[in-house]
C-alpha cells in the first residue's frame, strides 16, 4: 500500500539533512579550476558514493550498533542532537563551513575529492545516517509493510542522490539565478525541518525510554 505523505516525509527528511544547496558553493570552489569532463566525473562519483554510503547505513547501520552495543534509543537521542545542531547551523547560514577550511587543506593532497570530502562529510555526513539507521529500525514486522517502508527508502535515497547531481551540474546557473540570499533562504527552511526532525528523534527516544522505565518497574 502506497503511503504518499509517509514517503514525502523521508523525501524531505533526506534532502534536508544532506542539503546540496549549502554545499553549492563549497563545490563551486573546490571544483574552480577543473575541467568540464574532470567536474562531470567527479559529480558521477561523488553520487555513486552518496548512494553507497546511504544504503549501507540503512540497511547494515543497525546491526553495526548492535556489535558495539548501541541501542537505537541512544542513537536517535545522539543522531537528533547531531541534527538539531545542523538544523540550527542552517538557521544562522553557519552549515558546512566549518568543514571548509579542513577542506580546503586536504584539497592540496588529494586529486579524488569525489568521496572525501564530497560525498563524506560535506553531503552524506552523520546527520543523514542516523536518520537512516533510525528509519531502518522503526520498519514494521509485517513483512509487505516493511517491503513497502524499503522501497519508499530506496526511492527517496535515489531522487536525493538525483537531485544532486542536477543540482550540482547546473550549479553555475542557480548560483546566478538564486544568487546566495536564495539559496540562503532555502537552506533557513530546510533548517526548521531539520530541527523539527532532530527535537522529534530526542522526544520518540525519551518516550521509549521512559515506557521501559515504567514497564520494569511495574512487572518489577
Amino acid at each position: 500500500m502506497f503511503d504518499f505523505a509517509f514517503f514525502i516525509t523521508i523525501l524531505i527528511g533526506l534532502f534536508s539533512l544532506i542539503n546540496p544547496l549549502s554545499a553549492l558553493p563549497i563545490y563551486l570552489g573546490l571544483t574552480q579550476d577543473e575541467t568540464e569532463e574532470n567536474k562531470l566525473r567527479t559529480l558521477k562519483k561523488t553520487c555513486l558514493y552518496i548512494l553507497i554510503i546511504c544504503l549501507a547505513s540503512y540497511y547494515l547501520g543497525v546491526y553495526l550498533l548492535n556489535f558495539f552495543g548501541i541501542t537505537i534509543p541512544a542513537l536517535r537521542v545522539a543522531g537528533g542532537l547531531i541534527i538539531f545542531r545542523s538544523g540550527w547551523q542552517l538557521l544562522n547560514v553557519q552549515h558546512k563551513k566549518e568543514l571548509k577550511g579542513n577542506i580546503k587543506e586536504e584539497m592540496g593532497e588529494k586529486d579524488d575529492i569525489s568521496f572525501s570530502p564530497l560525498a563524506m562529510p560535506l553531503l552524506a555526513g552523520p546527520g543523514s545516517m542516523s536518520f537512516l539507521i533510525t528509519l531502518f529500525s522503526n520498519r514494521s514486522r509485517n513483512i509487505n509493510m516493511a517491503f513497502y517502508q524499503d522501497l519508499f527508502a530506496i526511492t527517496a535515497i535515489v531522487i536525493v542522490m538525483f537531485s544532486i547531481y542536477f543540482i550540482f551540474k547546473f550549479a553555475p546557473r542557480l548560483m546566478k539565478y538564486a544568487g546566495k540570499s536564495g539559496l540562503t533562504a532555502l537552506s533557513k527552511i530546510m533548517g526548521f525541518i531539520v530541527i523539527g526532525i532532530g527535537v522529534q528523534m530526542i522526544l520518540s527516544s525519551i518516550s521509549t525510554i521512559v515506557k521501559t522505565i515504567f514497564l520494569d518497574l511495574h512487572t518489577g
